[in-house]
């Protein structure tokens, strides 16, 4: 008899008590091989890393997501160009643009050329632009259906509209009053299939668990692996990225 099957024999005949306490004892060795302690390091904190988007310690990590959807679109944007805020990813994208125009609710904003609040109908004029680049914007509108319904009337036929929102934020410290929205891509897609009647809607995401963390700290992009962006959780998106493209038909 091998020394291994005498212990068991011999573990038999213990008491019960004896035994049951045994076997609670490698049911928690088990488990202890199986279940390791996550090692929290500087995570292991209430308060973010930086309160800002990782501003002050560099890039915020979701422009890496939104610079790339816009390079990827970057045939989209040409002629007649409507960018929300700025000319930022129109002017760093654009190809054959021929005339930009930023709209942006704040009249002090010196680049705007038109001061509006896209959640008021009508807005903008309709028919004019070939394409429109609204990054992070929807989560600030008091009405998104009309924002999205004047994005879309804006747009010539064929015009493109491109639109980012965020799924996974912490709130805009600075606009805290009027941070509203979050929605999942699939959320995004049925909003612009009711909003954008005709139009052909294209959704994607970006993000995995690990961005999605390092974002909500407010970890900056400078400090993150390159290929740490690669990886596509569907069950984790970080930024819903749209393509709307206006019916040629009128």
């Amino acid at each position: 008899m091998s020394v291994r099957a005498r212990l068991a024999t011999g573990a038999r005949r213990l008491p019960y008590p004896i035994r049951h306490a045994g076997r609670r004892v490698q049911r928690w060795a088990r488990r202890r091989r199986v279940v390791r302690h996550v090692r929290w390091g500087s995570l292991r904190r209430t308060r973010p890393v930086s309160i800002d988007y990782g501003l002050d310690r560099g890039t915020p990590i979701d422009r890496v997501y939104l610079d790339r959807f816009f390079a990827a679109h970057a045939a989209d944007i040409r002629g007649a160009v409507l960018e929300v805020g700025g000319p930022v990813f129109s002017g760093r994208h654009g190809r054959g643009v021929t005339s930009t125009d930023i709209v942006d609710i704040d009249a002090e904003n010196e680049a705007a050329t038109i001061v509006a609040d896209l959640a008021v109908p009508g807005v903008l004029p309709a028919d004019a632009f070939d394409c429109i680049l609204v990054p992070q914007t929807l989560q600030y509108v008091a009405d998104p259906q009309v924002a999205v319904t004047n994005l879309c009337d804006a747009l010539r036929p064929g015009g493109v509209l491109l639109l980012t929102v965020p799924v996974i934020a912490k709130i805009d410290r600075h606009a805290a009053g009027v941070d509203r929205w979050r929605v999942t891509p699939v959320g995004l897609r049925a909003l612009l299939d009711r909003w954008c009647p005709a139009a052909e809607v294209r959704v994607e995401s970006a993000g995995n668990v690990l961005t999605a963390t390092a974002f909500l700290q407010g970890i900056s992009v400078e400090e993150m692996r390159p290929a740490d962006f690669d990886a596509v959780d569907p069950m984790f998106p970080m930024v819903a990225m749209a393509r709307v493209v206006r019916s040629a038909v009128p």
